[in-house]
């Protein structure tokens, strides 16, 4: 079977390692923006998760000219009013970027304030574009329990919030490893692979 290029408009390193596993049974070879060595300046002004994906991979499609896929995360919070939900702004806060470590002591602390009985759940929005069109879907992840005490181990890939996140047995989510975090989530993850593979591999 003839192998099939995809670009994935990101630069971060945990969002690549996840999408390699995903379609390490492919014939689907990623490039990124290193790989190309294409860095795009892009407004993110979209009002949802997916309004955001297509800004980005519109961009980089009209520039490669080849398949590209994109995504946009946001995230909910149980108990929080509309007014103080993150939706698309996890790390920014009253007009703040924030730090790893201001970002685990803020998320902490609602986590503190609800008596440690808090859910969190992503959303991403996904855009991929080919020859062929334009394909878009939001997916939810399977929420996560937020904790006031951060993990001693403070390693994560990509999201600090990993490090305060718990899954249902009491584990810390950024200690799991690559085959227990997609069997955490095994309909979101097929979800996301099955959309790639139908769409591009037509």
């Amino acid at each position: 079977m003839t192998e099939i290029t995809l670009f994935y408009a990101t630069n971060n390193k945990n969002k690549l390692h996840n999408m390699y596993y995903r379609l390490k049974d492919y014939p689907i070879k990623i490039l990124s923006p290193n790989d190309v060595d294409i860095h795009l300046e892009i407004d993110e002004n979209g009002k949802t998760a997916i309004e955001n994906a297509l800004l980005k991979a519109t961009a980089y499609y009209k520039v490669l000219n080849m398949p590209v896929i994109a995504g946009d995360s946001g995230l909910y919070i149980d108990g929080l009013s509309i007014e103080k939900q993150p939706g698309l702004y996890v790390r920014r806060v009253a007009g703040k970027v924030l730090s790893d470590d201001e970002m685990i002591d803020y998320y902490a602390s609602l986590a503190k304030s609800t008596a440690n009985d808090c859910f969190i759940h992503y959303f991403t929005g996904i855009a991929l574009i080919t020859n062929e069109g334009t394909f878009t879907k939001e997916i939810k992840d399977s929420p996560l329990k937020l904790s006031s005490i951060p993990n001693s181990n403070r390693k994560h890939k990509g999201n600090p919030l990993d490090v305060i996140s718990l899954v249902e047995d009491g584990r810390y989510f950024n200690d799991l490893s690559d085959e227990e975090r997609v069997a955490l989530d095994k309909k979101g993850e097929q979800e996301f692979t099955d959309f790639i593979v139908s769409n591009v591999m037509k």
